[in-house]
């Protein structure tokens, strides 16, 4: 009898996120731009590096570049950071823009040495900073895809915050191949609810790599590139030096682009493990909405019993219908394939979970990494 109650309050506890999450991502869709005070507008240089582009050309990031240098003005700047041997590839897109877009400012710049720290991302970001121009810098990974109007947008906001860095949510809205869905889902349903949530409260004290905005003076007043270099969170640590943040009112896009389901799960892995390592408090009390490991394990205790099973496929089946509505709702629709491959989610979320708590590493870029920042 114990049993069942601690089940049922558990489930209980699992669907009602489940409505908060739809709730939340329902009123962010419906939620209205922030009345701003325009002002002035201070000089804004966006960071842009690109990570090494191997064989598959420009087919990731050509879109969000784009858009993000169709909203240049004469206010802003665009740094493209490109490896010399990726050129050849990334010229034609670059003249390409320049001739459609030709009161943009977009600077190459271009290198061939090797990292000098362990992020990559960090090392280009190190690069780039000489070269920019503005009073505020936007940091942004190269495939995020900005809303219209998000440069002004994000510009009036951050001015009259009242912070001294502003972060923004991001989502995933197509699905291009069937591996790219564990990306998807892990955005869409595990990572985005809770930012909006935390959005409700007020500031926080860290960063969302989709895009971080913040003044050239309180970075340089407060960040050590070496450190900062270090960090697999980079995101995280770059809030937590730049205190308080606020999250925007805008959500980007970001592009799901895994190809392989080894691929996939070793990035699904990555990020879980980083949100374990940076918040593990946080991370540990996830295990109070995924009743699915109670009934794992009762159905492993008990596999005898039919009403075990029955709420064991029945929890399965509601993490399926949520993940498809939050999807849904965002503008990432799920075709029949994939509804199949999200009943196994169901379960695989549950696993790495699991999973994260035992010692191991993840790779990223040309590295392993065992926790959240590398040895000195």
């Amino acid at each position: 009898m114990l049993v069942k109650v601690l089940l049922a309050a558990w489930t209980l506890a699992g669907m009602g996120w489940w409505i908060i999450s739809w709730c939340l991502v329902v009123a962010a869709n419906r939620q209205t731009k922030p009345h701003v005070k325009k002002s002035a507008p201070r000089f804004l240089t966006i960071f842009k590096p690109l990570p090494p582009l191997e064989r598959r050309g420009l087919t990731l990031e050509s879109r969000g570049l784009e858009s993000f240098i169709a909203q240049l003005d004469e206010h802003s700047e665009l740094l493209l950071g490109v490896h010399e041997s990726d050129w050849p590839v990334v010229m034609p897109f670059v003249q390409r823009m320049q001739a459609a877009y030709p009161d943009a400012q977009i600077h190459v710049v271009r290198r061939s040495e090797a990292d000098s720290v362990a992020n990559p991302k960090i090392d280009w970001q190190r690069l780039l900073a000489p070269h920019a121009h503005g009073d505020l810098w936007l940091w942004s990974d190269a495939d995020i895809v900005a809303t219209p109007h998000f440069l002004e947008q994000a510009r009036s906001e951050f001015e009259n915050c009242g912070a001294e860095m502003l972060t923004f949510p991001y989502a995933v809205r197509s699905i291009p191949h069937p591996p790219a869905l564990l990306d998807a889902l892990f955005v869409n349903t595990e990572f985005y609810p809770g930012v909006l949530l935390l959005r409700r409260f007020g500031p926080v004290d860290f960063g969302l790599g989709a895009a971080m905005l913040f003044s050239r003076e309180s970075f340089q007043a407060r960040i050590d590139w070496n450190r900062l270099g270090s960090g697999l969170a980079d995101d995280f640590m770059l809030g937590q030096a730049l205190q308080p943040v606020r999250l925007s009112s805008t959500t980007l896009e970001t592009v799901a682009d895994a190809t392989d389901w080894i691929s996939a799960f070793r990035h699904y892995l990555r990020w879980k493990k980083t949100v374990c390592w940076c918040r593990p408090g946080g991370f540990a009390a996830q295990i109070l909405i995924m009743p699915l490991l109670g009934w794992m394990l009762v159905a492993l205790w008990t596999p005898a019993q039919p009403w075990v099973w029955m709420g064991l496929i029945g929890i399965i089946q509601a993490d399926v219908l949520f993940a498809t509505l939050i999807c849904r709702k965002i503008g990432c629709r799920l075709s029949f394939h994939d509804l199949l491959a999200t009943e196994a989610w169901s379960v695989w979320r549950v696993l790495f979970w699991i999973v994260c708590w035992f010692p191991g590493r993840v790779h990223w870029g040309t590295k392993a990494w065992r926790q959240i920042e590398q040895p000195a």
